[in-house]
């Protein structure tokens, strides 16, 4: 049996032996719309020897009207190490920038974003919290996911701190931008 949609605009749906409508749906990770649609999904990469205690890769969000949401954040280190995530505001940037690399190739879109490695010890800045620690095996790319739950507001911040020193160490953050009014 077919309905038609009642506009009469000829679209029609199936109906089933049990007067069910036969529909299907695609299904994605918000992280790969935002990317697909809107260009507007990123990835800050740093990999360096911090050494004990350092803080790895920073991150503020420097949009008025964009959340930040944090994905995933990776870490690789050499060797076994203690991980901690902080998140907080107020801190200035320091070190060395990292540039977000829009995950849509296609998208010239940069991130409003600010993005450093080997920023002074954010953990001890101003307006910091210990989000989480944990602790990664060497040579492993631990993922810590937060599966969008994680949102950064206007110049929110995240920080990755490298208690452990274990040598040259990658760390990633994966986040993408999504209007604060829903």
């Amino acid at each position: 049996m077919l309905i038609e949609d009642g506009k009469g605009s000829g679209y029609r749906a199936e109906v089933n032996q049990n007067n069910q409508l036969n529909v299907f749906s695609v299904t994605e990770k918000e992280i790969a719309y935002h990317s697909q649609f809107h260009g507007a999904a990123y990835i800050w990469t740093a990999t360096a020897d911090w050494g004990a205690d350092k803080n790895a890769i920073w991150l503020r969000n420097n949009s008025t009207k964009d959340y930040l949401i944090i994905q995933q954040v990776t870490v690789s280190p050499a060797a076994s190490c203690l991980c901690e995530i902080w998140v907080g505001n107020g801190n200035t940037a320091g070190g060395t920038a990292v540039v977000g690399v829009n995950l849509n190739r296609s998208s010239k879109k940069a991130a409003d974003a600010t993005c450093t490695h080997t920023n002074t010890n954010v953990d001890a800045g101003a307006g910091m919290t210990l989000l989480n620690s944990f602790y990664s095996l060497a040579t492993f790319k631990e993922p810590m996911t937060f599966d969008g739950a994680l949102v950064l507001g206007y110049y929110d911040e995240l920080a990755v701190n490298l208690v452990t020193d274990v040598g040259i160490t990658a760390v990633g953050i994966f986040g993408y931008f999504r209007a604060s009014a829903l």
